[in-house]
């Protein structure tokens, strides 16, 4: 019970700093002279891309530290990246280096974030469909090396993705399961085209015999019906075809919305993640 409010407290602790990160009156992060801010060209997108890199507290060059990879850049790796900080410090999970990866423009955002064979745009018949296969491609081939050959990261990946950004993080499971070694899934667009993407998984666990990963989703408990209805929907195909080896979680965040459930929920996933690592 001790450990149970400890932990209760530091999530509290982790929450205020995060919202203490963006500034009152711009909502625009204030990232401490540590974070590392830089570009690089993608050949695969045809464009600039920016990344913001937080290195570990106190962290050794010597040592190789595992990347989470986050989706939504300059608005969710800060509290992520103060969250590994302070659990790492008490010893609830290992030191990690949080590499976010901004939004160009919200066209670019549904662009990256949508599986090919589902709309952008939903409310348009004629609506292109999307690109995540090649953004993957992007991380796999040119942002993952830049990362590893500047940085001391080791091969294990996370990757975590809020509202789209779950969408494409589900999508990156079916697409290329051996990429990341992790993935965080935060109030996850999984209705998008007819639960499309639900029915997708349910293909790609049936024709799965073990699978050794770790997925952890949470959904706000006040999100709208919809969101609920897909994920409830996803939960269930977990629950009867997570092949072996396949460590996952579901969960509903109480009190939380579309708004907040990432930043209330995410010191529970990494609590999960390292319990999974434990076991390993």
């Amino acid at each position: 019970m001790k450990k149970l409010l400890a932990l209760v407290a530091i999530m509290l602790l982790t929450a205020a700093i995060s919202i203490a990160l963006f500034d009152y009156f711009t909502g625009e992060p204030d990232y401490p002279e540590s974070v590392i801010q830089t570009k690089l060209h993608s050949t695969i997108l045809g464009e600039e891309r920016e990344v913001i890199i937080h290195l570990p507290r106190n962290h050794d060059s010597t040592k190789k530290y595992p990347v989470m990879y986050v989706l939504d850049g300059s608005s969710e790796d800060g509290h992520v990246a103060n969250k590994f900080d302070i659990l790492s410090t008490a010893g609830y999970t290992p030191p990690v280096i949080v590499v976010g990866i901004p939004n160009m423009s919200g066209e670019n955002r549904q662009r990256d974030m949508t599986p090919p064979y589902m709309r952008m745009d939903i409310d348009k018949k004629d609506s292109p469909l999307g690109g995540a296969d090649k953004f993957l491609s992007f991380m796999e081939s040119e942002l993952f090396p830049f990362i590893e050959s500047k940085y001391p990261a080791s091969p294990a990946r996370l990757f975590y993705g809020n509202s789209r950004g779950g969408l494409l993080v589900m999508y990156s499971l079916l697409h290329k399961p051996d990429l990341f070694q992790a993935r965080f899934c935060f109030s996850p667009a999984f209705w998008r085209d007819d639960n499309m993407i639900v029915s997708k998984t349910v293909d790609f666990l049936s024709a799965k015999d073990t699978l050794h990963t770790f997925l952890y989703m949470s959904m706000g408990e006040k999100e709208v019906d919809k969101m609920k209805n897909g994920f409830d929907s996803m939960t269930r195909v977990f629950k009867e075809k997570a092949p072996i080896g396949l460590a996952w979680y579901s969960e509903y965040t109480a009190n939380a919305d579309h708004q907040d459930n990432a930043q209330i929920s995410a010191s529970s996933g990494i609590g999960r993640w390292s319990e999974y690592l434990k076991t390993r």
